[in-house]
């Protein structure tokens, strides 16, 4: 399994690449901005991209998609709940209020939204495969109402629901505390170990996390599993 990271726009946000290198195809999760910078990280590492997938509809992960549509023709992927925060007639939904507010500079100042394309609408226990690779799609609500983690072999890509020692904020749109606490639980309770792949900061796994991540020892509580 090939797996790479981008980390794009002034939200850092991580572009991750998961490919079958036999297969020559991969799947591009979240590529947020830096248009520019993505295109050169496909061309460099030599892979089709098959599928664009979006963990959820907030602009700093979605701004590059329409682009890299184009670019790559690859079908783009979105649980069905947060593919109507997608929609222009929604700027407070997927942030982009906020982000004409603080732009002062970078890949993104003359930021202008484009609605990407949506091919598949997804939904919890749905897969799709890239070559000889399976993924697997939960849907973990909390940061948004359709926000996915996405899971193949030993990989958990988890986008703003779980972090490094934390979890995404749940105080937005379509976003849900007690969503938030039962995803964490759902998380803690999968069999075995993931390597995981957050939006944002650096890599950890799921023992880790299970171990010291105060929000799922939280999460565990609420849930009453502790």
């Amino acid at each position: 399994m090939l797996m790479r990271v981008l980390e794009t726009g002034m939200f850092h946000t991580n572009c991750y690449m998961v490919g079958d290198e036999k297969a020559g195809e991969c799947v591009l999760f979240d590529p947020g901005a830096s248009i520019s910078k993505l295109k050169a990280f496909i061309d460099e590492n030599g892979m089709k991209v098959k599928y664009i997938v979006l963990t959820h509809a907030h602009f700093d992960h979605v701004m590059a998609a329409p682009a890299i549509q184009e670019y790559t023709g690859a079908q783009l992927l979105i649980h069905e709940k947060d593919a109507l925060l997608l929609s222009p007639e929604n700027p407070e939904a997927n942030r982009r209020n906020y982000l004409r507010e603080v732009i002062s500079k970078g890949d993104v100042r003359d930021y202008e939204y484009k609605m990407p394309r949506v091919d598949r609408m997804l939904s919890d226990g749905d897969t799709f495969e890239v070559g000889e690779l399976t993924f697997t799609v939960l849907n973990t609500p909390g940061h948004t109402a359709g926000s996915c983690t996405f899971i193949c072999g030993d990989v958990m890509i988890s986008g703003d629901t779980l972090f490094k020692d934390a979890c995404g904020r749940w105080d937005m749109t379509s976003g849900s505390e007690d969503d938030m606490m039962h995803s964490l639980c759902r998380l803690h309770d999968l069999e075995g170990d993931y390597r995981v792949f957050s939006g944002h900061g650096a890599p950890t796994t799921l023992e880790a996390e299970r171990q010291n991540n105060f929000y799922m020892r939280t999460a565990l509580t609420k849930c009453g599993k502790k």
